[in-house]
This record gives C-alpha cells, sequence and structure tokens, in this order.
C-alpha cells in the first residue's frame, strides 16, 4: 500500500475535511479517495436534530410574547446568575451578545471575572400596541390587549448598566427594533459622543418560539425562544460573520415582598449550542446559566393601610 494513501485513511475524517485530495494516476482506483471531494457542496441541516439558521423560509409570526396587562409600564429588574455549567466562556460570551454586563470586581480588572456570580440592575417596561393579534383571556374569561415587553429598551438599559470593562462609563448601545417587527433587533456599541469604538455591529434574531400562557396557579407567561446571534470579527484586512445559537427560557409568576409589595419573579434559563456549517446542535447545550429575575415597580405598591414598625418600634401607616 502507498504510505501516501496509508496516511491519509489513518487520518480519519477530520483529516479528509482538511487536505487536498492526492492525485493519483487515472490508470489506478484508489479505495481511500473521497467521493465527497469530487462532488458539488451540499449543506446537510436534518442528521442530529439540527436546526438550520441560514434557512431564510423557516419564518415565525410577528407576535410577540404576550403578557397580562397588569405589567404595564416599566419596572426595575434585578437579574442574579445562580449556577453556570458547561463551557463558561460560551455562556460569558453569549451573555455579552444578549446585552448582559459583566460588573468588575473592586471597581478595576478585567471584564468577566466574576460572571458566575453577575448581578445586573436596570429599567424594563411593558407596553401596549392595541392590535387585534394581541389579544388575551385572562383569568376571568375576559378578553383583554396584552402587552409585550420592549425590546429595544430593555437592550439600551441593559447594556449602560453595569461595568463591562472600562469602556462601560464612556459607551451606549444604539438599537433598532420594531415592535411590530419584534423577532429582529440590531445595536450597535458606539461612544457617549456617537464616535464609533470599533465594536462589531450584533443581530439577535428569534428563529422559533413557543410560548406558554398564564394560568390560575400564579403563572404569568412562559416562553422559549431559539435566538441566532450574527456578529462579526476583523482578522488583517478581513471581516467575517460569526453566527451563534442561544436558547432563551423563561417563567413569571406574581408574588410579594416582605414589606407587602406587588413584584413578579422570574427564572430564566440561558443555553448555548455548537453551530456547524449554519446548523446548530440543538439537541445537545454546550453551556448553561441559570439566572433569577425580580421585577419592582418604580414606586411603591404595597396596600396603603400596611403598618410598618418605625426605628423607635411604634408603627406607622
Amino acid at each position: 500500500m502507498h504510505r501516501r494513501k496509508f496516511i491519509f485513511a489513518g487520518g480519519g475524517g477530520a483529516a479528509a475535511c482538511c487536505l487536498q485530495p492526492h492525485p493519483v494516476d487515472a490508470a489506478v482506483s484508489s479505495p481511500f479517495e473521497m467521493p465527497s471531494l469530487r462532488q458539488p457542496y451540499e449543506r446537510v441541516p436534518g442528521i442530529g436534530g439540527g436546526f438550520d439558521l441560514l434557512d431564510d423560509y423557516k419564518t415565525i409570526a410577528d407576535i410577540d410574547i404576550l403578557y397580562p396587562p397588569s405589567l404595564n409600564g416599566t419596572w426595575v429588574c434585578e437579574r442574579k446568575v445562580v449556577s453556570v455549567e458547561g463551557d463558561v466562556n460560551q455562556a460569558e460570551g453569549a451573555w455579552k451578545l444578549l446585552g448582559g454586563t459583566i460588573p468588575l470586581v473592586g471597581g478595576r480588572g478585567r471584564s468577566g471575572t466574576n460572571f458566575q456570580k453577575v448581578e445586573e440592575k436596570y429599567l424594563v417596561r411593558f407596553v401596549d400596541l392595541r392590535r387585534p393579534t394581541d389579544g388575551i383571556i385572562g383569568l376571568d374569561g375576559k378578553k383583554y390587549y396584552g402587552d409585550i415587553l420592549d425590546r429595544g429598551y430593555e437592550m439600551e438599559e441593559r447594556t449602560s448598566s453595569g461595568g463591562d470593562g472600562e469602556k462601560a462609563a464612556t459607551t451606549k448601545a444604539v438599537v433598532q427594533w420594531d415592535p411590530r417587527a419584534p423577532n429582529t433587533l440590531k445595536y450597535e456599541r458606539k461612544n457617549n459622543d456617537g464616535t464609533s469604538n470599533n465594536s462589531p455591529a450584533t443581530e439577535l434574531k428569534v428563529v422559533q418560539r413557543k410560548v406558554e400562557p398564564q394560568n390560575n396557579k400564579g403563572s404569568l407567561a412562559g416562553s422559549n425562544e431559539l435566538i441566532k446571534v450574527t456578529t462579526s470579527k476583523t482578522i488583517g484586512p478581513s471581516n467575517f460573520d460569526i453566527i451563534y445559537a442561544t436558547r432563551v427560557q423563561r417563567r413569571w409568576r406574581r408574588t410579594t415582598t416582605v414589606e407587602g409589595d406587588r413584584v413578579v419573579e422570574g427564572i430564566e434559563i440561558q443555553k448555548t449550542y455548537r453551530v456547524l456549517d449554519g446548523i446548530a446542535g440543538i439537541e445537545t447545550p454546550t453551556s448553561t446559566v441559570k439566572s433569577t429575575i425580580q421585577l419592582t415597580r418604580t414606586y411603591p405598591t404595597r396596600p396603603i393601610n400596611t403598618a410598618i414598625p418605625n426605628n423607635d418600634g411604634a408603627t406607622a401607616i
């Protein structure tokens, strides 16, 4: 057996994909030639339950996740990471691309030093578009207009709330998002004066969505979204688009604080997947981040007659 052919065969599929086929004499038939290298290039999207991120025909409806009208308005959002499993670097990268910020330890140091104990605080708001398609049935059986989360406002507030490196105080995100076409959001981090800081533009596109409506057990809504994240990387004089796949699952419920204020609590699970040739291997995540979320009104919501003890032991109404 020809030595070069023997090494080529022993290298396995990885070597076959990376090496040029060795020219052989036309009269000699070699069992080690790869027919796929001589055929037109084709993508195979369906192996192993993969999701084709490059298939533009897989569009979903422009009806966003609908929440009860009681959520309308502005809330203070507090997020805490409670666990990180799998590839921490991938988890942190997806967290940042989705708008997350990594506070610095002690006010200085590199971004990401304390990612597995990240805490964020920023504003979010829910809006009512009054569209016929946004109707939901309340627990009383009546039909109402549902609210949607203002994703553009959330991205602006979240990206400017934390200490993602020393640039955090001098940068902001310029966001493009239409609530009537909610599946695509684009943003770019720029200096506060509007000039570029060489950060790549990023696009978040929801390519798959499942929604669970509220129920009489306290659950407000549940959602499961697969998001295609596209950003760019510069290597020398060339620019390359890089595609990531991440899944965001959330569930919300009503509750109250010790003081009696009405709040909304949520749990979020963020997963990342390996992407090869535009196919996301959604059957097996490469990382999983679990976070808790609490939404609190910007004003007191406790009943007026709630008694609150003063410092001197007396009670105040």
